[in-house]
């Protein structure tokens, strides 16, 4: 949970975003989701197939973006 102070100088939304949320909506949101969360699911959908190994490869490719290797491949 986050505590914002609100006023027509600093609107929830733009607070939120500000923290790296995205809001549920303009004015008043009660709910939001993060923005890396979000870039994940993006990343997801771009590269989306029916089989695990698309899964693989775009987690594989959100966490390189975040700069993380992943070095778990088997080779036969």
């Amino acid at each position: 949970m986050v505590d914002l102070t609100v006023c027509p100088c600093a609107l929830a939304a733009l607070q939120l975003l500000q923290m790296g949320y995205f809001p549920s909506v303009p004015l008043g949101p009660t709910l939001a989701v993060s923005l890396q969360l979000l870039s994940l699911v993006r990343q997801v959908f771009m590269c989306m197939a029916p089989n695990i190994s698309a899964w693989c490869e775009s987690l594989e490719a959100y966490l390189a973006s975040m700069g993380y290797k992943v070095d778990t491949r088997v080779c036969a």
